[in-house]
């Protein structure tokens, strides 16, 4: 019997149930971890030969599910078996540059916001197919009239085009909301233990930076993994005002 809910078939699935298997989260986080080790060979702190071997080891299916699901089942423990599976396949003498100087909610949060993110791509390209849904009935509708509605009631003449012309108005600012959103939203963290940068120095920073980079993300900024908050430079301009909307 399907574990379906009675509604999930009302509306087609843009993919998003597809983004949110464990699996592509794991990938995800394979993800992040490649990146780290791209940024941190790129800053002499592990070395290079080790960042090539981890980003060609970092796929799934490379990994063996079985060994995984065991390292879950004893220790409960987030990330920690995907990073020894991971050092596995990557062997000697690389393997032991796996994860260097990050912490679990480094590479979770970092790996579930990229996945948040092609869900929001996902809606976006939703919202793109109602507004042009939008559009041809008010193109359709311009000129037929209809009667106005008022407290329940017919109110002064309008046409059916008007109607849609305003739903289409109040769609492009969510859009708006939406990609304002982005900036404040899909930003890499990094930090280490206690979010203070001390397993990796004065290098913590320039390592949290060229992760953003190499996953198409922003810089945390400080690296204190219990808020996140990009560099101000990063967000968009307030409207006129500080009108948010």
């Amino acid at each position: 019997m399907s574990d379906e809910l009675p509604t999930a078939a009302r509306v087609s699935d843009p993919g998003i149930r597809a983004l949110y298997r464990q699996e592509n989260r794991w990938q995800a986080w394979l993800d992040v971890e490649a990146a780290l080790a791209k940024a941190q060979a790129a800053l002499g702190v592990i070395p290079q030969p080790a960042a090539d071997a981890i980003a060609r080891a970092a796929r799934l299916e490379l990994l063996d599910r079985a060994r995984i699901d065991e390292g879950f089942a004893r220790t409960g423990h987030t990330i920690v078996p995907l990073v020894w599976e991971l050092s596995r396949i990557v062997g000697e003498p690389h393997g032991g540059w796996v994860h260097w100087g990050a912490t679990t909610q480094n590479i979770t949060q970092t790996g579930d916001l990229l996945v948040l993110r092609d869900a929001h791509r996902a809606f976006l390209r939703l919202i793109a197919g109602a507004l042009a849904a939008m559009a041809d009935l008010a193109e359709r509708g311009a000129e037929m009239p209809i009667a106005g509605r008022t407290h329940g009631q017919h109110a002064v003449p309008a046409t059916f085009g008007y109607k849609p012309a305003v739903w289409i108005d109040e769609m492009i600012r969510h859009v708006e909301r939406l990609r304002q959103a982005a900036p404040r939203i899909f930003v890499a963290m990094l930090g280490g233990g206690a979010g203070t940068f001390a397993s990796l120095g004065e290098q913590g920073p320039g390592v949290q930076a060229g992760i953003a980079t190499a996953l198409g993300m922003l810089d945390d900024g400080a690296g204190a993994h219990t808020r996140r908050s990009p560099r101000r430079e990063h967000l968009p301009p307030r409207p006129p005002g500080g009108d948010l909307r």
